[in-house]
C-alpha cells in the first residue's frame, strides 16, 4: 500500500504540474542544411578545409561570449560549415586567432585541460531528449561522451567518429565527421530535426564563444538548441564486432595467461541496437585513483569499460546520477560498477587478502535499446560465473570455498514530452540481482518538470526495494529556479526510510534520511577589477527515523577569476552538534561537537606553460580537536606534446575518532603523505605514453580511548588490559607505464605495466622506508598487452 501511494504521488506531482505549467512555445526557425553525397566522398578528415564542398557551404558566425557569461559578441571571428549526406554530418570550422597565443595541448582521449579546441553538441531526436557531444582540440586530441536534459553531460562514451585539427595563417580549422551509425536516432519517415550546438574555447583568454548562446548560468539548454533541417537521412542496418585478445605476465607467479573475446553491435534500424559481449576481458587497463576510506560510507567509482558505458545514458533516472547536483551525494539504480565486482563471501570463512580483492569474471553481458516515437526502452542483463578460492574455517582448516556468481538484469522505459509540454519527460526502471546470499529487487518512477522559460525545473524519483531484510521505500526531488541569468536556488529533498536498499545494483550513500538541501548560486561577470565573482552558500538538514539530527551544515563559499586569469576561493564551514549513527558499525549513534571549518585556495593561469595550484584546509575533528592539510600542484607543460604534473598533499590530524570493536573507538593522531605524479609524451595524437605514480602513506598513532554510553554520550575509558595497541600504518601504492596506439577510431593497442598493492607489515617504518618497501614489495607486478579492433 505504502508503495503504491509513493508511485501513484509522484505520477500525480507531474501530470498537475503539466496542467499548471504547460503554455505554448515559440517554435524555432529551423534551417535546412545542405546534402553533398558525392562531395562528402571526397573529404579527408585532416583538418585543412581545401575540399571544393567548404567553399560552397554556407558560413555561420553568430558567436557570443558564455564564460564569462557577458553575451557579447568575441574579438575575432569563428565560421563555421556544416553539410550532410547519408552517412554522417560534416562539420568544418575557422577559427582566427594571432598564432602566437594559440594553446596546443596533447592529451589522451577524453582529458579535459585548458587549452584550444572545438566542441559540438548533436540531439539527434530534435526534440531535447538526449545527445551526444565531440571536441576536436588543436593538435588533434579529441573527447566525446553523451548529454541528458538538461545539461547533464557525461564522458562515459566513446564513438567511432573522426576529427582534426591543423594551424593556419589566420588562426586554426578543425574538421568532424560524425556517422549517423553510431547515434541512436528516431524512426523518420522524410524529413528529421536535430538539434545542433556548437562552442569554441579560446584559452589564452580562458573563455568560451558558443552558438547559440547558452551559458552555464542559465538553465534551459537541450530544448533550446539550435534546430537543423535534414532530408532522407536512413541510416542503414549496421554489424559491427570488436574482437580483442589479450595476454597477461604474472611477474610475482612468473606465469601467463591468454584471453580472447568480443563485443558484437547490431543497429537493424537507426532506433534499436543490440549489444553483447562474450568472454569480455574487464580488467586492467584503466586504474582507479587510489582512495583512504575509513568511515562507514562508500567511495563512488566511475565505470571504466567501455561495453557497459555505451548506451548508459538510458539508465539516468536523475541529475544525481550523473553527479549533477552539486552539494548533493550520487544516488543511482544502475551502478554497472556492481557487475563483476568482488562477492560475498561465506560467514566463518577466511580468504587470503588478493583473493578477496579479485574481481568476478564474467560469462557475458547483452543490451538492448529502442525508441518508438515519444517512448525509449531498453534493458541490460550480466551473468557473472562462479569463483573458487583457498581458505581456512575458523579453526584454522584449509578448505575450497565456492561464491556463486551473481545475476543482474535492469529494465527501463522512458516517455519524453514534447517541446510545448512542462512535463518533459516520466521513467520508470526495475533491477534485479539474484546473488548467493540475498536476492534484491528495485523499481522506481522519475519525473522531469521544467516550465517553457526554463526558470523552474523540477526532477523526481520514488523508489521501493525489496531484499530479505524487507521492504523500503524512498522518494527524492530536485528543483532548481533562476529568475535570471547568474542567480540560481537549488532545493533538494530526500525522503529515505531505513529499509531502502539499493547497493546491490545501484549506489546510495546512505539510506534512513529526511534531508532538506537548499543552495544559492550568484554569479557576476560585471565587475571591472574582476573577470568573475561567484557566490555560494549551502546549507543542510537532515534527520533519520529516530528525529536525530545526522547531518547538518552552514557553508559560505566565495570563488574570484582575476583578470590575469589566476582564481583563489574561500570557504567558512559551520557544521553543528549532530548526530552519528553510522559509524560505529551497528553499535548505537553517537554525538558530535560543533565543528569549523575554512578552506582557501589559489590557482594560476592554466593557459601558461607552468601553472600552480596551492590549497589550505582547517576543520575539527568529530570531538573538536582541529586537522589541517594543505595541498599543492605543479604542472609543466614545455612543449605541446609533453607534460609534467607534480600533486601533493599532506594532512595532520589530531583526535581522528575510529570504530574498533563493539561499542569501543580510539582517538588517534595521524599524519599522511600523497604525492601523485604523471608523465605524459605523445607521439602523435593516437599515440600516447604515460607514466604515472600513486601513493598514499599514513601512519596513526593511538592518542586516547572513547566508549559509547546508552545515552549516546562518548566517555573517556582506560586501555584494554593486554590489548596490543591500536596504531596503525597504511601504505597503498601504484605505478604504471602504458602505451596506447589508436590505430583507428575505437581499435586499440594496449602495452601495460604495472605494479603496486598495500603494504602489511608499515609498522615501525617511517615514510620513505614504507615508500620503498611497497614498491619493492607489490602485491601485483603484470605485464599485458591487448589488441581491441573494430569491424
Amino acid at each position: 500500500m505504502m508503495t503504491s501511494r509513493i508511485l501513484i504521488s509522484a505520477l500525480l506531482l507531474c501530470c498537475l504540474a503539466s496542467s499548471v505549467l504547460a503554455l505554448p512555445t515559440v517554435p524555432h526557425d529551423i534551417r535546412s542544411l545542405p546534402r553533398s553525397d558525392v562531395a562528402a566522398a571526397a573529404v579527408t578528415i585532416d583538418g585543412h578545409l581545401d575540399e571544393a564542398i567548404w567553399a560552397e557551404v554556407p558560413v555561420w558566425d553568430d558567436f557570443r561570449i558564455i564564460e564569462p557569461d557577458t553575451l557579447v559578441r568575441p574579438a575575432e571571428s569563428t565560421r563555421v560549415r556544416v553539410f550532410y549526406s547519408d552517412d554522417g554530418l560534416y562539420v568544418g570550422v575557422e577559427a582566427d586567432q594571432d598564432p602566437a597565443t594559440l594553446v596546443k595541448r596533447l592529451t589522451a582521449r577524453d582529458q579535459g585541460v585548458n587549452r584550444d579546441s572545438i566542441s559540438i553538441t548533436i540531439d539527434p531526436t530534435g526534440e531535447g531528449r538526449y545527445g551526444y557531444w565531440f571536441t576536436v582540440a588543436l593538435g588533434g586530441s579529441i573527447q566525446d561522451g553523451t548529454v541528458v536534459p538538461e545539461r547533464n553531460y557525461s564522458s562515459e562514451w566513446d564513438g567511432p567518429w573522426e576529427g582534426a585539427s591543423a594551424e593556419t595563417e589566420t588562426g586554426w580549422s578543425a574538421e568532424f565527421f560524425l556517422p549517423w551509425s553510431m547515434m541512436a536516432m528516431p524512426a523518420a519517415g522524410g524529413d528529421r530535426r536535430m538539434g545542433f550546438y556548437i562552442s569554441r574555447k579560446v584559452a589564452h583568454r580562458d573563455e568560451r564563444w558558443a552558438m547559440p548562446a547558452l551559458p552555464r548560468t542559465q538553465t534551459r539548454f537541450m530544448s533550446v538548441l539550435k534546430p537543423l533541417g535534414l532530408e532522407g537521412v536512413q541510416p542503414a542496418s549496421q554489424l559491427t564486432f570488436y574482437p580483442f585478445a589479450s595476454t597477461t605476465f604474472d611477474a610475482r607467479k612468473e606465469s601467463f595467461s591468454n584471453r580472447i573475446g568480443t563485443d558484437l553491435y547490431w543497429r537493424p534500424s537507426s532506433d534499436t541496437q543490440f549489444a553483447v559481449t562474450l568472454n569480455p576481458d574487464f580488467g586492467t587497463v584503466e586504474q582507479d585513483d587510489l582512495v583512504v576510506n575509513l568511515s562507514a560510507f562508500e567511495t563512488f567509482f566511475s565505470e571504466k569499460r567501455s561495453f557497459f558505458l555505451e548506451g548508459q545514458e538510458l539508465f539516468v533516472t536523475s541529475p544525481r546520477a550523473t553527479g549533477d547536483v552539486p552539494g548533493v551525494p550520487r544516488m543511482l539504480l544502475v551502478n554497472t560498477r556492481r557487475i563483476g565486482a568482488p562477492g560475498a563471501r561465506p560467514e566463518g570463512v577466511s580468504i587470503d587478502r588478493l583473493d578477496a580483492q579479485r574481481l568476478s569474471e564474467l560469462h557475458g553481458a547483452a543490451r538492448v535499446s529502442a525508441q518508438h516515437g515519444n517512448v525509449r526502452y531498453g534493458a541490460l542483463a550480466a551473468l557473472e560465473q562462479d569463483s573458487r578460492f583457498a581458505g581456512f574455517d575458523a579453526l584454522g582448516t584449509p578448505l575450497e570455498v565456492d561464491i556463486k556468481g551473481r545475476r543482474f538484469a535492469a529494465l527501463r522505459g522512458v516517455w519524453d514530452g514534447n517541446g510545448d509540454s512542462s512535463l518533459r519527460g516520466l521513467g520508470a526502471t526495475l533491477t534485479a540481482v539474484e546473488a548467493p546470499d540475498d536476492d534484491a529487487y528495485v523499481g522506481a518512477v522519475d519525473g522531469r518538470i521544467m516550465s517553457p522559460d526554463g526558470t523552474w525545473k523540477v526532477d523526481t524519483q520514488a523508489m521501493v526495494s525489496h531484499t530479505d531484510s524487507g521492504t523500503g521505500h524512498g522518494f527524492i526531488a530536485d528543483t532548481v529556479y533562476a529568475p535570471r541569468q547568474g542567480l540560481r536556488h537549488t532545493l533538494s529533498v530526500d525522503l529515505l526510510d531505513d529499509r531502502l536498499d539499493l547497493d546491490a545494483f545501484g549506489f546510495l550513500s546512505r539510506n534512513d534520511s529526511r534531508a532538506l538541501r537548499y543552495r544559492y548560486e550568484r554569479t557576476r561577470s560585471d565587475l571591472e577589477s574582476l573577470r568573475e565573482q561567484r557566490t555560494t552558500v549551502r546549507v543542510i538538514q537532515g534527520w533519520n527515523s529516530d528525529s536525530q539530527l545526522v547531518n547538518s551544515g552552514l557553508f559560505l563559499q566565495r570563488n574570484w577569476t582575476y583578470n590575469d586569469l589566476s582564481q583563489s576561493s574561500a570557504e567558512l564551514q559551520i557544521r553543528p552538534a549532530r548526530w552519528d549513527d553510522r559509524n560505529s558499525r551497528g553499535n548505537g549513534a553517537f554525538r558530535i561537537d560543533d565543528r569549523f571549518g575554512l578552506a582557501l585556495g589559489w590557482n594560476s593561469d592554466s593557459s601558461r606553460a607552468l601553472s600552480v595550484g596551492l590549497g589550505f584546509d582547517a576543520s575539527n575533528e568529530d570531538l573538536g580537536d582541529v586537522t589541517w592539510l594543505a595541498e599543492g600542484h605543479l604542472e609543466w607543460r614545455p612543449r605541446d606534446n609533453l607534460s609534467t604534473r607534480v600533486d601533493l598533499l599532506y594532512r595532520e590530524r589530531n583526535g581522528w575518532l575510529l570504530h574498533q570493536r563493539q561499542r569501543d573507538f580510539t582517538l588517534f593522531d595521524a599524519v599522511e603523505w600523497r604525492p601523485r605524479l604523471a608523465l605524459d609524451y605523445f607521439f602523435s595524437a593516437r599515440q600516447h605514453l604515460r607514466v604515472s605514480l600513486q601513493w598514499v602513506g599514513l601512519k596513526a598513532s593511538e592518542a586516547d580511548f572513547r566508549f559509547l554510553e546508552d545515552d549516546g554520550r562518548l566517555r573517556s575509558r582506560e586501555p584494554l588490559t593486554g590489548a596490543p595497541a591500536d596504531d596503525f600504518v597504511i601504505s597503498n601504492l601504484v605505478f604504471q607505464v602504458r602505451y596506447r596506439w589508436e590505430l583507428a577510431p575505437l581499435s586499440d593497442l594496449f602495452l601495460l605495466y604495472s605494479r603496486g598493492g598495500a603494504l602489511q607489515d608499515g609498522l615501525g617504518r617511517d615514510f620513505p622506508d614504507l615508500f620503498r618497501t611497497s614498491f619493492a614489495n607489490p602485491d601485483a607486478s603484470e605485464l599485458v598487452m591487448k589488441l581491441r579492433y573494430r569491424i
